[in-house]
């Protein structure tokens, strides 16, 4: 059986809401940029779990992958799902 193919998105949710209010893929050239600044462990090969970013962090992935985010406004994590 093989794997499950993961897409990678950069996601901010609204702190009132929980919603989400912006999404912005990771490209497969910028992805392994992102694994490291959000910290994803080898515990985690497919970088499929949910990583909260610090304002910081989530800057430096956005610049990386050219988004404009407001990292004070939102929460942003680094997510993995499943391909369609």
């Amino acid at each position: 059986m093989s794997a499950a193919a993961i897409t990678h998105r950069l996601v901010g949710y609204d702190p009132g809401t929980g919603q989400i209010a912006a999404e912005y893929p990771i490209p497969a050239g910028r992805l392994d940029f992102a694994r490291q600044v959000a910290g994803v462990g080898e515990d985690d090969p497919q970088a499929a779990l949910c990583y909260r970013l610090d304002p910081g962090p989530a800057r430096e992935i956005a610049e990386a992958i050219g988004a404009d985010i407001d990292p004070a406004g939102l929460i942003f994590f680094f997510e993995g799902f499943a391909a369609p």
